[in-house]
């Protein structure tokens, strides 16, 4: 990938944590007590709603009966994931104003920090906005040399790789498109060269791609991601790619 990178992805998961920020002065410094008080308060509103969803979802046969244990579990898990993701994403500078990140964790900050936050999260949008504009001028200007039905059948953001098949000289990709925006369940690549496969393809998911027209062939560029949440380039150079959709061959 030259502009949707596994590291410009990881940038599109932190432009948005300063949205759900409140703030609260008693995050000013550490107290064993105020997250105690927070963290009960928050448990309650959780059960709260996850009992409400689960009484629509039964009424409607869809759902197991509430399970008070089963979410009160789930939700100190989610605190400690939160805290584990927080640790890793966001820069020591902020990180190191933040009196508890237990607290940081259940959406409660001080002013200095949730500007320190938006700031950065800001920051990060810009960046990823840019990227995308300039894959979007690339692409308008590299279109008009490339075959138009792959031009236009080439996207499969939110689909699922149900199996990839590789025969001598093409790989042929079906997919689950109930999640994506295409009614296409088939991409046969012919004539094909795999430049780069991180890992195998099967049950990931389908994020981003990028085309490219190189010496009379078209390279595939194609961001995934699996099962593990792990990311995977695969990048590929074929003569030709057909696609079929609903029984009917296309491109």
């Amino acid at each position: 990938m030259k502009y949707f990178t596994k590291e410009w992805y990881e940038l599109c998961q932190k432009i948005s944590f300063h949205l759900p920020l409140e703030e609260e002065k008693q995050a000013e410094t550490f107290s064993e007590a105020y997250f105690q008080q927070l963290n009960s308060a928050e448990l309650i509103k959780w059960l709260h709603l996850q009992e409400e969803v689960a009484s629509i979802m039964q009424a409607n046969g869809t759902n197991e009966p509430f399970n008070k244990d089963k979410e009160t579990k789930q939700f100190h898990e989610s605190i400690i994931y939160n805290q584990e993701h927080l640790k890793k994403s966001l820069p020591e500078t902020i990180l190191n104003q933040i009196a508890d990140l237990r607290v940081f964790a259940l959406n409660k900050a001080t002013r200095d920090v949730i500007n320190a936050v938006a700031q950065f999260c800001e920051d990060n949008k810009r960046s990823v906005d840019t990227t995308i504009d300039n894959y979007r001028k690339y692409h308008t200007e590299a279109s008009l040399s490339m075959d138009r039905e792959i031009v236009e059948n080439f996207s499969f953001h939110d689909c699922r790789i149900i199996k990839s098949i590789l025969n001598d000289k093409s790989i042929t990709l079906l997919l689950d498109n109930t999640g994506g925006f295409t009614d296409i369940d088939e991409v046969i690549f012919e004539n094909v060269t795999i430049i780069k496969q991180d890992a195998g393809l099967e049950n990931s998911w389908w994020l981003y791609e990028e085309v490219y027209k190189v010496n009379d062939r078209y390279e595939f560029h194609m961001l995934l991601q699996n099962q593990e949440m792990g990311l995977i380039d695969f990048i590929i150079s074929a003569e030709q790619a057909f696609f079929r959709r609903l029984g009917s061959d296309v491109g």
